[in-house]
């Protein structure tokens, strides 16, 4: 299990802020085959990437308002999700993460945390999460104890992720998006239900200020940019079908 020390076990540059362009477009299989051979032919692959990618999940958090639903479904220009995020369903390495969206761009936050401070944080307590001396840990404590922020979904993928070389740019393909429709906890065992068709898949075009041009014309395709946010696209499946999973409920659910 990973430790986190009083520092927060993250780079200070992780605190600052650095806003970034993103581009998402909903793709069909044969448009997924084919933009993906493109950058896999000119692009590396990120370096933790197997043979069929790398699983995400993601457990993200809103208040007893739903803000964070709300504002997104409202096209609101500036909002924040926030949420915590593991890889392979291991616990080596947790992070709580802040997606910032601020007139158009993107900015993320981030904070390495262990076991026990997810486990905590999944009650709804913040005793561990206040002995991080991090700027994100303090504003999630003060966001958890004023606003009622708790845990609201699990968004599970597999990502196939390529980099540029001499620039921030990065390609990622997430297929194979799921919602458990039984737990709130990244580790337990879940019941899984597929949000749209496994043979959709999301791309998401991300860069700092210039996308490059060969990469632009790689991408070309039929598909258009879409509001595709796995946070709401797995929330709409849970409320379409009246399941409410309890945020204190660690490995069970409930449908209403």
């Amino acid at each position: 299990m990973p430790q986190t020390s009083s520092k927060g076990g993250d780079d200070p540059t992780m605190a600052a802020k650095k806003y970034r362009n993103e581009i998402k477009l909903r793709l069909t299989e044969e448009e997924y085959r084919i933009l993906s051979a493109r950058i896999a032919a000119v692009l590396a692959p990120d370096s933790n990437m197997g043979e069929e990618g790398y699983r995400i999940s993601s457990l993200y958090f809103d208040d007893l308002q739903r803000s964070a639903l709300y504002e997104k479904l409202a096209g609101a220009p500036d909002r924040k999700k926030y949420r915590i995020r593991i890889y392979n369903g291991s616990d080596a390495f947790i992070r709580l993460e802040c997606k910032e969206k601020n007139r158009g761009k993107i900015c993320k936050r981030s904070v390495r945390i262990d076991r026990t401070v997810y486990e905590q944080m999944l009650r709804g307590e913040t005793e561990a999460l206040s002995a991080i001396d991090h700027p994100l840990a303090r504003e999630t404590v003060a966001l958890m104890r004023a606003n009622g922020l708790a845990p609201s979904v699990i968004v599970n993928y597999i990502r196939e992720a390529y980099v540029h070389p001499l620039s921030t740019t990065r390609i990622t393909f997430d297929r194979k998006l799921s919602v458990p429709i039984n737990t709130l906890d990244l580790f337990a065992e879940a019941d899984e239900r597929l949000v749209f068709p496994q043979d959709d898949t999301i791309l998401e075009i991300k860069y700092d200020t210039h996308l490059p041009r060969y990469i632009a014309d790689l991408l070309q395709c039929r598909s258009v940019p879409v509001a595709a946010s796995k946070f709401v696209l797995c929330t709409d499946y849970l409320d379409d079908r009246h399941i409410r999973i309890l945020p204190n409920s660690i490995d069970k659910g409930e449908a209403l």
